[in-house]
């Protein structure tokens, strides 16, 4: 039974929720309903606590993966692979452009990478066995016209270029440094020497080994 505390009548326990004859919001004083009652905002209050600490326990995870994934980045020194893998990637890019060019044997796309983008082109580490193929392509054939013509202020002009790319060769570096190609290298040899030969035809020894010093 429950007790009506407006009119002290008693009512059915559960029965009703208003007193039947005053018509009373009937109120239930049991210690078993107080004590579920008190469960329920207890409960209600440990789930809204909880809430933040969640909360701070997910940041803080978060935090520490984002440190381990930092640590990781730095330990295998990711940023400095990936710079060199986008530097390789540029350097073969170049290469293939002049690669291709000299295939088709279109030499003046090589001299235009060669000589009017040389600033970009020599990042390659082919640019001078290019270099070198594009000058056995050009040279000899003018150096044989100035010969002929006894320009000699123009043989003296190509011989220099012709034999400073040759000698350049002289150091050991150099080969662990740029590419080359043993068919290439072996003609540059053949044209500096011929040209050699002609320029001591010619009484200009002087001359020549002073453009050698």
């Amino acid at each position: 039974m429950q007790i009506c505390p407006s009119c002290g009548a008693g009512a059915p326990d559960g029965g009703t929720a208003f007193c039947p004859y005053c018509g009373r919001e009937l109120i239930d004083l049991s210690r078993e309903k107080t004590d579920k009652k008190i469960r329920a905002v207890k409960r209600a209050q440990a789930e809204t606590t909880a809430v933040p600490k969640k909360l701070g326990l997910v940041a803080a995870v978060t935090l520490l993966l984002l440190f381990l994934l930092f640590a990781l980045f730095v330990f295998l020194d990711i940023p400095e692979k990936m710079r060199d893998a986008k530097m390789k990637s540029g350097m073969d890019r170049l290469s293939r452009d002049m690669r291709k060019a000299y295939e088709k044997e279109d030499w003046d796309r090589l001299e235009q990478y060669l000589i009017d983008e040389c600033e970009v082109y020599l990042d390659s580490p082919d640019y001078f066995l290019y270099r070198t193929a594009w000058f056995l392509h050009t040279y000899p054939p003018l150096f044989d016209e100035a010969y002929q013509a006894h320009n000699v202020e123009e043989m003296l002009f190509i011989y220099e270029l012709m034999a400073a790319d040759y000698d350049m060769r002289a150091d050991g570096v150099f080969y662990s440094v740029y590419g080359t190609d043993e068919e290439i290298e072996e003609a540059l040899a053949r044209e500096v020497e011929r040209e050699t030969a002609i320029m001591a035809e010619e009484g200009l020894e002087d001359e020549m080994y002073k453009l050698r010093r």
